[in-house]
């Protein structure tokens, strides 16, 4: 642009003073148009490696060397307009442009520097100019202002041209490489899904492992003679291996590409009720106390295969900590958010440690009895769907796990009358 603006500058220039016969000062000019041209050769060297005499070190661009920049546009056409009749020529509409640039370029409080520094060029213009040296002034001016939108016609469709080739360019690149992005994306979606389902899987399966580890331990010590109760221990491993083989069918029914990370429309009252179900079936042994408010069939979540694993994850970490008995509460909290705690009577979590839960590794639990990554999976599942996480000391003793997670109803169900009146807000207790 600044080699377009001098070369049109020149070539006005010097048909101005052939043409025209308009006696503009040259020497001053062509001063001020070589000088200019001098900087823009070292900015272009400036772009390319660093500035003249710091080698190769490549410099950052900052925003107050744009700045700079542009103070250097402002006074090589401010002194073109003062030698050439100042703020009545035509061309000082070229201030325009530089704001324009600022705008765009720049952040606002710079952006306004520079167009209240062309104000005040443009306004000092009319009191500080060298008129033209003309004999017929009207004639003069007519022509010159012919000469002026021609050229900057010119200007302008070589700009717009020259641009849109390239805004042309990079859109076709830009779509390129969306396309690629797309693809890339939709594959780490899928992998980061396959991954959260891997690994609520095995993590839902430590449970019954554990179980059948220490049924199998209390077989073998029971030495050549068979307990009374191996029958009960029989149907408790069988049991327990049909709990596996079901976790496994449904991680390899869902692992394919169509359903990982697929997200599904559920009833919010059907989710906790499952979700009861499937603990019940994993922990036999701890007793659940289940209250749930009765909720519109209307409200829905939105949820995908590792959703309910997460719930389950904290439901069997309040477990390991009360083995007696754990509470799920699940209720509305507002109009579109449903509220679940899950609450235990075991030893607590410390401060130091709840604050670093979800964000990395942290477990309570003896060596070799858990490393963490199951709470960060789940609080990962929870975030994922717009939901967040709050855990809490419970009063009287034990944690308190808060989950809230945002409910829909259907357009066509969205009138504000006739909601059912046994909507409950869960309470802080």
């Amino acid at each position: 642009m600044r080699w377009l603006a001098i070369g049109i500058a020149a070539a006005l220039v010097y048909f101005a003073h052939t043409a025209l016969e308009v006696l503009v000062p040259l020497a001053p000019l062509f001063v001020t148009l070589g000088v200019y041209a001098l900087l823009n050769a070292a900015s272009l060297l400036r772009l390319q490696g660093g500035w003249p005499g710091f080698g190769s070190q490549r410099l950052p661009i900052t925003e107050h060397e744009l700045l700079a920049q542009l103070f250097v546009d402002i006074a090589a056409l401010s002194s073109l307009l003062y030698f050439t009749g100042g703020a009545v020529n035509p061309f000082a509409a070229c201030y325009l442009l530089l704001v324009l640039y600022a705008s765009v370029a720049l952040p606002p409080r710079l952006a306004w520097t520079v167009a209240v520094i062309c104000m005040l060029a443009y306004a000092g213009l009319h009191l500080f100019r060298i008129p033209l040296p003309v004999s017929d002034a009207v004639s003069a001016d007519r022509t010159l202002n012919y000469s002026a939108h021609f050229a900057i016609y010119l200007a302008l469709a070589a700009l717009v041209a020259g641009y849109g080739v390239r805004l042309s360019e990079m859109r076709r690149l830009y779509l390129a490489r969306a396309a690629v992005d797309a693809q890339k994306e939709a594959r780490e979606r899928y992998l980061v899904g396959l991954a959260a389902l891997s690994a609520g899987t095995a993590h839902q399966m430590s449970t019954p492992l554990s179980t059948m580890a220490i049924v199998v331990g209390d077989l073998r010590d029971s030495g050549d003679v068979a307990p009374a109760d191996w029958k009960q221990s029989i149907d408790v491993l069988w049991g327990q291996i049909q709990i596996c083989k079901r976790s496994l069918e449904a991680m390899a029914h869902s692992a394919d590409v169509e359903r990982v990370g697929k997200i599904q429309s559920l009833r919010a009252e059907q989710f906790v009720l499952d979700v009861a179900e499937r603990f019940r079936a994993l922990r036999p042994a701890v007793r659940l106390e289940l209250h749930c408010a009765r909720l519109d069939d209307e409200l829905t979540l939105a949820s995908d295969a590792t959703l309910p694993q997460a719930l389950l994850n904290f439901l069997g970490n309040a477990a390991d900590a009360s083995p007696a008995s754990v509470q799920m509460r699940a209720g509305l909290k507002e109009e579109r958010v449903l509220a679940i705690e899950v609450l235990d009577r075991g030893p607590g979590i410390p401060p130091a440690l709840r604050e670093r839960i979800g964000k990395r590794l942290v477990t309570t639990k003896e060596s070799g009895r858990g490393s963490g990554s199951g709470v960060l999976i789940a609080c990962a599942a929870v975030e994922r769907f717009g939901g967040t996480i709050q855990i809490s000391d419970r009063r009287g003793g034990g944690t308190r796990v808060q989950i809230e997670l945002p409910l829909f109803r259907p357009r066509a169900a969205t009138t504000g009358e006739g909601e059912d009146d046994d909507y409950r807000k869960l309470g802080i207790a």
